[in-house]
């Protein structure tokens, strides 16, 4: 573990999950913690900055007294002695992460789940453990310094958070802090087009490329050569779920995974709660929950899982893009896309430039739930590429609201 917190004076700014799990982890280092409330204490020594946080003047007051500021998941990474594999992406890291540590703890490797999955990284560093599974956001990315794992995965990366980042080429260089401090004993697992832009990055470290390293052939799942898993054996098999199965195995392995602990890990697992999960069958319709969904990539993967004609109810607050894309990739199967929440009017005006005559506008869910209803459709899909907080706390909240809505 690392002491070099003793004694510190340390300001954390947040009080959720990350900042209390901070709070945590450094008095059991014998910080001196002070909760940000309004005002700055004299003589901090160490500033750590919770990812939800905006406020740029704690970056001014830490750049003008000389004080390192930091993110929670370096915090977690300084007391953490275990390998770490990271994983970050626009769609999947969540599955991938769950997928990545069931595999590890079934080979018998005391293995901790955290990060942006809902847990913080530098209270569970603490705990006696011999491999770490991170989940990171580019919210959390952007305040690594010397953060690095011994296995990186990214999943993807597309628009998305583009309200915090500014523009895509800064999400970009987020998401590739993933792999900054690498070194070429480290390795990163990533698809073809992420590939290019990691060459333009100059990383370090070994590059695993999805579709030729890891692949699905023959109707089985294959990496580096061997079969780990027949498809017909996985209970989802749509190909956003095989990909994520491919990184999970593949970062498992590298890090001594056995080869029947990946294929009993991948033919029991299920996603995560609110990611794509069949609710049930009501007066002949099917209803799907993909609240977590959240951006363009995830909607569109969801829509072309979806077999049978379907009404897709996508909305909510506002990342910062437009939704062009969306009409354009949709499969044929999604007859309509009711549009819902602050970013209706957007959904509306890209429908029309993409000239998709299936547009319904709604206010919020419960009248695109009584739309969707009267729909003559087989699928009812929430998936709404957009963030919950324009109606919602989080996402879990909107698919709950979703549920209770479809027997009401």
């Amino acid at each position: 573990m690392n002491n070099n917190y003793f004694g510190k004076r340390i300001l954390i700014v947040g009080s959720g999950i990350s900042g209390k799990g901070a709070a945590y982890a450094l008095k059991q280092s014998g910080a001196l913690i002070y909760f940000y409330d309004g005002e700055i204490p004299n003589s901090i020594d160490i500033i750590v900055m919770s990812p939800g946080i905006r406020d740029e003047k704690f970056i001014a007051y830490a750049k003008q007294n000389d004080i390192p500021i930091i993110g929670e998941i370096e915090l977690g990474f300084s007391l953490d002695n275990a390998p770490v594999i990271a994983i970050t992406g626009t769609n999947g890291k969540t599955t991938t992460t769950m997928l990545t540590g069931d595999i590890l703890s079934r080979s018998g490797y005391k293995t901790i789940v955290c990060g942006n999955i809902g847990t913080s990284y530098s209270k569970n560093a603490l705990l006696t453990h011999e491999r770490s599974v991170v989940e990171v956001s580019s919210f959390q990315l952007l305040t690594v310094k010397e953060f690095a794992p011994k296995v990186a995965i990214i999943t993807n990366i597309t628009p998305d958070h583009l309200d915090r980042h500014g523009n895509m080429q800064n999400y970009i260089n987020a998401k590739l802090n993933i792999c900054r401090n690498q070194t070429a004993e480290d390795y990163v697992i990533v698809p073809r087009e992420v590939r290019v832009l990691l060459k333009e990055f100059g990383v370090k470290s070994q590059i695993v490329t999805l579709g030729s390293d890891i692949t699905v052939q023959k109707e089985a799942l294959w990496v580096f050569g061997k079969k780990i898993a027949d498809v017909d054996e996985l209970q989802q098999k749509e190909e956003h779920n095989l990909t994520d199965a491919l990184f999970a195995s593949c970062a498992a392995i590298l890090q001594g995974a056995t080869l029947s602990a990946v294929h009993d890990a991948l033919i029991g697992f299920r996603s995560a709660e609110h990611r794509l999960s069949f609710v049930g069958k009501v007066n002949g319709k099917n209803y799907y929950n993909d609240s977590k969904g959240t951006n363009i990539g995830a909607a569109l993967a969801a829509a072309k899982s979806m077999t049978g004609s379907t009404v897709l109810i996508a909305g909510g607050s506002d990342k910062g893009y437009e939704f062009d894309e969306l009409f354009v990739e949709l499969p044929k199967c999604v007859k309509y896309v009711i549009g819902m929440g602050e970013v209706k009017e957007k959904l509306r005006l890209a429908a029309d430039r993409q000239e998709y005559e299936g547009f319904i506008i709604c206010s919020g869910l419960e009248e695109a739930m009584e739309t969707a209803k009267r729909l003559d459709v087989s699928n009812v899909l929430l998936s709404p590429a957009a963030a919950s907080f324009d109606s919602y706390e989080g996402y879990d909240k909107r698919g709950e609201h979703f549920e209770r809505l479809i027997r009401a």
